[in-house]
């Protein structure tokens, strides 16, 4: 599909951790398969709407691209957040002139770092979130002005880190030569077992307490040098 360019759409679904599904059916490698690819289009939506957005624009580009979106009921929450899908694009969801804390968050973690954001506020921690959409290509525009703008980069992705959107950015910013301090937030490089949705994301430390304690430690360890 990818060496003749042909419009085809890949919908994945049962994207990141499933749970009752079982250990073969963990979706958390096709970032990284699929990355490898050359000339594919990588998306995943934050919620109902954005992924009926993605369809459609998908439908209309005469190239392969690809959509993952989880298992269960679609995340409702950031209705008024609503900007065209346009290719390579990222969608700002909350920004300041300067933070201290950006999470740069795809498909399914856009939710979570809602709620990751009111933790570290309640700390004191100004923090933003960017819906990255697009894993290929990233938006470099957005890439270099947030490094610009904050502290501590935080990249969240419902996948192995290796191979993932996380190393994809690191390697960005090291082609740049910037200067960043980034945190990778995946899930490591192992098979995850059959079990409850939210105990797994908790026992992998990507739920929004165990990535909030994450960057806050990150965050102390760095006040500290």
């Amino acid at each position: 599909v990818c060496l003749q360019d042909l419009p085809v759409l890949f919908a994945i679904d049962r994207a990141g951790i499933v749970g009752g599904d079982g250990e073969t059916h963990q979706g958390i490698f096709d970032i990284s398969y699929l990355m490898a690819m050359p000339g594919i289009t990588l998306m995943a939506p934050k919620n109902k709407w954005e992924l009926s957005d993605m369809i459609k624009f998908a439908i209309g580009y005469a190239h392969p691209s690809a959509i993952r979106y989880p298992r269960g009921e679609a995340y409702t929450g950031l209705e008024s957040q609503r900007d065209k899908i346009a290719l390579g694009k990222a969608e700002p969801i909350y920004e300041m002139e300067q933070g201290d804390v950006m999470l740069l968050a795809y498909g399914s973690m856009v939710q979570t770092a809602v709620e990751v954001r009111e933790l570290l506020l309640q700390k004191g921690i100004e923090c933003g979130i960017v819906n990255l959409r697009f894993a290929k290509p990233l938006d470099k525009d957005c890439l270099i002005r947030v490094a610009k703008e904050y502290r501590l980069l935080v990249t969240m992705e419902e996948n192995v880190l290796s191979g993932g959107l996380g190393e994809a950015i690191w390697k960005y910013y090291r082609q740049q030569g910037l200067e960043i301090q980034l945190m990778t937030i995946g899930i490591p490089d192992t098979f995850v077992p059959h079990g409850n949705v939210e105990f797994l994301k908790k026992q992998l430390e990507i739920d929004a307490d165990g990535i909030a304690s994450q960057i806050l430690n990150r965050l102390e360890n760095d006040g500290e040098k």
